[in-house]
């Protein structure tokens, strides 16, 4: 068995989503969280972005790329449908939450920071709850999006879920807790 390395923080989204995935394939793994700057140097030479996964000695970095290497080192069980048609929805699924709901967190944790709201951020939390409106839909009357088995598309929906209340406050959790669909589905 090789030896499997993450590097990454904790509770951060990518990082939530790749220790998911390893989790399904029921792979061991040691994780090591950043304690400086020079640590993302060290363990992400060419980019310095966390996640890096490191297995044996080849490294790699992001955490779709970092998916894709464990469905192709062990593909049992898949992070995708077997069906061709499902397989693209999940892909376009697992894309569409990293970047339309981190461009909704750097919004809601740029508030935070500055210390109050802005009238165009408190329009973005609005935008916020229409993509949670979203994710219901997509999710329709199954346990898992597009398949009743979790995919790479499910561990991406569930770590924003699961990171955004923490970052950003009771109120994203509170608009989760509204739709219970997405209550059920993140228990």
């Amino acid at each position: 068995m090789p030896t499997i390395t993450l590097y990454g923080p904790l509770r951060v989204p990518f990082v939530t989503k790749v220790r998911a995935a390893l989790g399904f394939k029921k792979l061991e793994y040691t994780h090591h969280v950043p304690e400086s700057s020079e640590d993302y140097a060290r363990w992400s030479p060419k980019t310095g972005l966390l996640p890096a996964l490191h297995i044996d000695d080849e490294i790699i970095e992001d955490s779709a790329r970092i998916l894709d290497a464990l469905d192709e080192r062990f593909p049992d069980p898949p992070l995708l449908s077997s069906d061709p048609k499902i397989a693209r929805s999940q892909r376009r699924l697992e894309q569409w939450v990293e970047a339309a709901l981190m461009f909704y967190w750097i919004h809601y944790l740029r508030g935070i920071a500055d210390g109050e709201m802005t009238e165009p951020q408190r329009g973005m939390a609005d935008e916020f709850t229409q993509r949670l409106d979203d994710l219901v839909n997509f999710l329709g009357g199954r346990p898992f999006f597009y398949s009743d088995t979790p995919s790479r598309a499910d561990f991406a929906v569930y770590s924003f879920l699961a990171s955004v209340s923490e970052a950003v406050g009771k109120e994203v959790a509170e608009e989760v807790d509204a739709r219970q669909p997405l209550v059920e589905y993140l228990s």
